[in-house]
């Protein structure tokens, strides 16, 4: 594996802890098992209180850990399986991590627009969290743009 693809799968990697870290944050608030610290918009009790903040009675941010955690599996599968047989590792699966960054971004963006236009509320942990996950769809889309079919494969000389 080429070291800049060590280096997008580092990056991803990291990413994946700190939203998982923020979305574990925000599930525990939504449990009361941790008081939200909101800084001056105090947004986000309403936010994590609103209808908005579950589906189906799953919290999003349950949700949310779910989604970086499994990004978190898939660039560590990347970055450490072994190669079988002389194969390079299924185009697919980081074609899944980029699926799956990407669906949450745009979810990320639906929420923030509920915050926006209908709670008139802003949590900042969601708006990092968006950050967050939006910047890891955006390195994931490079990296599969850059080498397409070759995204975490090793170059060949």
């Amino acid at each position: 594996m080429s070291s800049q693809n060590r280096r997008w799968l580092g990056w991803a990697l990291g990413l994946s802890i700190a939203g998982l870290g923020v979305s574990i944050y925000l599930w525990l608030g939504k449990l009361g098992n941790a008081p939200l610290i909101c800084g001056p918009s105090g947004g986000c009790i309403s936010v994590n209180a609103s209808p908005y903040s579950e589906i189906f009675g799953i919290p999003v941010a349950a949700l949310g850990a779910l989604m970086y955690l499994c990004l978190a599996a898939i660039a560590l599968y990347l970055l450490f399986s072994p190669k079988r047989s002389g194969k390079e590792s299924p185009p697919g699966v980081a074609f899944a991590g980029f699926a799956i960054a990407l669906s949450g971004a745009l979810f990320s963006l639906y929420l923030t627009g509920i915050e926006a236009f209908v709670l008139r509320a802003y949590c900042i942990w969601c708006l990092v969290s968006w950050g967050i996950i939006t910047t890891t769809a955006v390195l994931w889309a490079r990296a599969l743009l850059n080498k397409p079919g070759e995204a975490c494969s090793k170059r060949r000389t």
